[in-house]
C-alpha cells in the first residue's frame, strides 16, 4: 500500500512539475512565434515549386497584346495603356470585370517568363497582409483585444487557408485564374479594413484619407469577379445601414465617397455590354434556383466536403484563444445565432453568381475562393460565438484578480503570462500535438492532404524540375520562331500545382492559338508520339 501511495505521490509531483513548466513556458508571444515559423516553413515548398511555374492557357490569351507592346517598345507605361485598352475590349465583348481583365492582361510573363514564378508569392502575400490588416482593425483597434492572441488566431487562419485550399493550382499558382479571384478577395480585405479604420478615426484628415483609399480599392473590387463584388456590396450595405441606425451618419458622412464609387463600379460591372454576349452562349440557372442551390452548396461543400478533422481542431484552437482574448472586451456579442445566419447567407451569396452565370462551381479557382472566404467567415463566427459564450458564462460572476501578480501596474492590463489560463495552455498544447501526429498519419498515404505536401512530392520526385526544363526549352523555341510553324515535345511530367493544362496536337485549339498570339508564331502543336 505504501509503495502504491509513493508511486501516486511521485506521479502527482511529476504531473505538477509538467503543468508548472507548461504554465511558465507557454506564452502568447512564444506561441505566436511558433505558429509564424510553422506558417513560413509551410510556404517554402510552395515558393520553391513556384520557381518552375510557367504561363498556361488564358495567360497567353490575355497577355498577348501587352507582350507585343513590351517586345516592341520596352515601355512599362505603353504596356499599362495597352492593358487598359485590352480590358475595355473585354468589357464590351465578354464580361464586365474591367479591373480583373486589366490585371490579367498584365500577367508577369509579359515582361519575361522568369517573372511568372512570383505568382504564388503575390497571391499568398496579398491574402496574408489583407487578413492581418482586417483582423487587427476589427479586434485590436476596434474591440481593443490583445494583439498577440489575435495575431495567433490570424496565423492559424492563414495556415488552414493556404494549406487546405481545395484547388491550390488555380487559386494560387495559375496567374489568370488567381488574379481574378484570389487577388480580388485580397483587395476586398483591405477595403473592409480601411472602411472600419476610417469610421474609428478621430482626425478628419485621416478619416478622409482612409475613405479615399478605400474608394480606390472599392472601384477595383466592384469591377472584379462577381463573387467578391457581390459580397463587398452586401457587407458594405450592412455597414452603412448600421451607421444610419446608430444615428451617426452626420459624423461619418464621408463614407459617401467610397459608397458612390463602389456601387457605381458594381453597376458598371453587371451592366457591361459583354455580359449579354456571354450569357447568350452560357447555360446558367435562373436567379431563384441559383439562390436556393447556393444555400445547399454551403452545406455540401463547406460544412461537408471541406470540413475535416483539421478544420475542427482549428475551431477548438480559435475558440480557446478567443475565450481568453474576449475577457477584456466590453462588447457583449449579442444575437449569436443571428450572426451565424448572416455569415451563412454571405457565404451563400458568394456562390450564387457562378451558378447563375454557368450553372456550376466546378472551376478550381472558384472553389478555392469559396474556401478562403469560408475559413474567414468561420473564424469570425467562432470568435463571435465564443465571445458571447464567455460573456454569458461570466455575466453573474465576479472574478477576483491578484493585482500584484496579474495586473501590470504601468499599463493596467493583464501580464502576458496570464493572458492564457493553464487549462487553455493544456488545450492548445494537446491540439498542436494532435495536429502534428494526425498530419503525419494523413500525409504519408495521401500526399494531397496539404498544399505544401503536394509541392514537396513533385519537388522530391523530380516532376517539377522536369516540367520546368521542358517549358524553358519550349520558351526558347517560341522566342526564336516568329512567323514559323512549330512542333514541340509533350511534357515529361505535369506537377499538380503548376500545370493546369497544355497545348494539344490540334493546331486550331484555342490554347495553341493563344501561344501563337503571345509569341508571334504562325502555329504550334505537340509532336505526335507513336
Amino acid at each position: 500500500m505504501k509503495k502504491e501511495s509513493d508511486k501516486k505521490t511521485a506521479l502527482s509531483a511529476m504531473l505538477g512539475k509538467c503543468i508548472n513548466f507548461l504554465d511558465s513556458f507557454v506564452t502568447p508571444k512564444r506561441l505566436l512565434c511558433f505558429f509564424i515559423v510553422v506558417y513560413i516553413v509551410g510556404l517554402i515548398p510552395l515558393f520553391w515549386i513556384g520557381t518552375y511555374n510557367y504561363p498556361v492557357a488564358d495567360d497567353y490569351t490575355f497577355g498577348a497584346a501587352c507582350r507585343s507592346v513590351w517586345v516592341e517598345s520596352h515601355s512599362v507605361m505603353a504596356v499599362i495603356v495597352r492593358a487598359a485598352t485590352r480590358a475595355w475590349e473585354y468589357y464590351h465583348n465578354w464580361a464586365g470585370c474591367l479591373s480583373s481583365s486589366f490585371f490579367m492582361a498584365l500577367q508577369p510573363a509579359v515582361f519575361g517568363e522568369g517573372f511568372y514564378k512570383f505568382t504564388p508569392v503575390l497571391m499568398v502575400g496579398i491574402i496574408t497582409l489583407g487578413t492581418f490588416y482586417l483582423m487587427n482593425v476589427i479586434f485590436v483597434k476596434l474591440l481593443k483585444t490583445n494583439a498577440y492572441l489575435i495575431n495567433i488566431i490570424t496565423v492559424l487562419m492563414l495556415l488552414i487557408t493556404i494549406q487546405r485550399t481545395p484547388e491550390p493550382c488555380e487559386g494560387l499558382f495559375w496567374y489568370n485564374g488567381a488574379v481574378h479571384y484570389t487577388f480580388m478577395h485580397g483587395i476586398s480585405l483591405f477595403f473592409y479594413g480601411l472602411i472600419l479604420s476610417a469610421l474609428m478615426q478621430k482626425s478628419e484628415r485621416k478619416k478622409c484619407r482612409d475613405f479615399i483609399i478605400s474608394a480606390v480599392l472599392g472601384f477595383i473590387a466592384g469591377l472584379g469577379n462577381y463573387m467578391t463584388a457581390l459580397n463587398v456590396g452586401i457587407v458594405f450595405a450592412m455597414i452603412i445601414f448600421a451607421i444610419v441606425l446608430s444615428k451617426s451618419f452626420k459624423q461619418q458622412r464621408l463614407i459617401v465617397i467610397p459608397a458612390v464609387v463602389f456601387y457605381l463600379s458594381f453597376i458598371m460591372n453587371v451592366t457591361a455590354p459583354g455580359n449579354a454576349l456571354r450569357e447568350a452562349v452560357s447555360e446558367g440557372m435562373s436567379p431563384i434556383k441559383a439562390i436556393f442551390v447556393s444555400f445547399y452548396y454551403v452545406l455540401d461543400y463547406c460544412l461537408g466536403e471541406w470540413t475535416g478533422w483539421v478544420e475542427l481542431v482549428f475551431v477548438i484552437l480559435i475558440a480557446t484563444f478567443f475565450w481568453n482574448a474576449s475577457k477584456g472586451i466590453d462588447f457583449k456579442f449579442p444575437c449569436p445565432f443571428f450572426v451565424i445566419f448572416i455569415n451563412y447567407c454571405i457565404l451563400a451569396a458568394m456562390i450564387t453568381p457562378p451558378l447563375y452565370g454557368t450553372g456550376n462551381i466546378e472551376a478550381g479557382r472558384i472553389k478555392s475562393l469559396i474556401y478562403i472566404m469560408y475559413i474567414l467567415l468561420l473564424t469570425l463566427t467562432v470568435c463571435y460565438v465564443t465571445g458571447w459564450a464567455q460573456k454569458w458564462f461570466n455575466e453573474n460572476r465576479t472574478v477576483a484578480l491578484d493585482a500584484a501578480t496579474k495586473i501590470n501596474s504601468a499599463t493596467g492590463k493583464f501580464a502576458e503570462n496570464y493572458l492564457l489560463s493553464i487549462n487553455s495552455k493544456i488545450t492548445v498544447t494537446a491540439c498542436i500535438v494532435f495536429l502534428f501526429f494526425g498530419s503525419l498519419i494523413c500525409v504519408i498515404p495521401q500526399p494531397e492532404y496539404y498544399t505544401c505536401s503536394i509541392a514537396a512530392v513533385d519537388l522530391l520526385n523530380g516532376n517539377a524540375a522536369a516540367y520546368g526544363a521542358a517549358m524553358q526549352e519550349r520558351v526558347d523555341i517560341y522566342n526564336t520562331s516568329a512567323g514559323l510553324d512549330v512542333e514541340v515535345a509533350p511534357l515529361p511530367a505535369k506537377p499538380k500545382l503548376i500545370c493546369t493544362s497544355d497545348i494539344s496536337v490540334d493546331r486550331e485549339d484555342w490554347v495553341n492559338a493563344g501561344v501563337c498570339r503571345f509569341y508571334g508564331i504562325n502555329s504550334v502543336c505537340l509532336e505526335v508520339v507513336e
